[in-house]
């Protein structure tokens, strides 16, 4: 009788050490999500930079991902991913253009259509407001006007997100970030009417207010993600140079790092970075 308690005892007593490993194996592996961020294409090489791609370096890098097995995901899917109501591919990559040029319908939409792969343009307001009072297409420097980006948004190659509505500049503040010394009150009032002016724009153009939205610059703190989560955002981009690991929890979604693509870098030393 005094074996049997014994050996009941050590049973009992060795059973987490044999159910640990077990519940770590069935662990699920984090999904790698690098994210990379585009702005300008021009075909003219003096144009090119830090900001601004040529179509040739953009189609190559459209082409190398697929070569490496790739496949671009929608906002739509990641969001659907963090609720547990979908799996992502085995080889998920974002890929997003800031500022909303119309470069974009010229040289990078066909790409995207060519080689079926999806990007998320990010739209500053204000400008498209100017853009839309004023035609001016010179493809080296003008932006979608509204009623472009309302066609834009038909197509299933293309997302739009809110780059903010008149924010995307440094003369008052750093991007949307707040201020030194600002109230929280009086900056949250503030931040809300800008998004107020671009939703507005987004609902009247577009028919649709995005759920996603690119800090301009990168800038961003606590009160901004609070009004943004508030309002219904349920994406959001920074421009921090980090590849993301997601667990299928929807708050990750609300600091999402990306990788800016410069025209001068090396194709295979920039998505080494990115893991790739």
């Amino acid at each position: 009788m005094k074996k049997l308690i014994v050996y009941v005892m050590s049973f009992f007593l060795t059973l987490p050490t044999i159910l640990l490993p077990l519940s770590a194996a069935a662990a699920p592996e984090p999904v790698k999500l690098p994210i990379i961020m585009y702005h300008q294409i021009c075909p003219d090489s003096k144009c090119c930079g830090e900001f601004t791609i040529s179509p040739k370096t953009l189609e190559g890098d459209l082409a190398y991902l697929r070569d490496h097995g790739y496949t671009t995901i929608s906002v739509e899917q990641l969001i659907a991913y963090s609720k547990g109501e979908c799996n992502l591919p085995e080889k998920p990559i974002m890929i997003t253009f800031d500022d909303g040029q119309e470069s974009f319908l010229t040289y990078g939409l066909p790409l995207f259509e060519k080689y079926d792969m999806c990007a998320v343009l990010a739209i500053i307001g204000s400008v498209a407001d100017s853009y839309t009072k004023t035609e001016d297409h010179h493809i080296r420097y003008s932006y979608f006007s509204w009623p472009a980006l309302a066609e834009l948004n038909a197509s299933p190659n293309v997302e739009l997100a809110v780059h903010s509505y008149d924010m995307h500049n440094l003369k008052k503040r750093k991007g949307c970030k707040i201020n030194p010394g600002e109230s929280t009150e009086e900056y949250m009032r503030r931040f809300n009417e800008d998004l107020a002016f671009i939703e507005s724009r987004f609902r009247g153009y577009v028919g649709e207010v995005p759920r996603v939205f690119a800090y301009p610059f990168g800038y961003c703190c606590r009160e901004a993600k609070e009004v943004l989560c508030a309002r219904g955002y349920q994406v959001l981009f920074t421009c921090n140079s980090r590849v993301n690991h997601l667990h299928g929890d929807p708050k990750e979604l609300l600091d999402l790092g990306r990788f800016n693509r410069a025209n001068g870098m090396n194709r295979v030393q920039f998505f080494k970075k990115l893991g790739i």
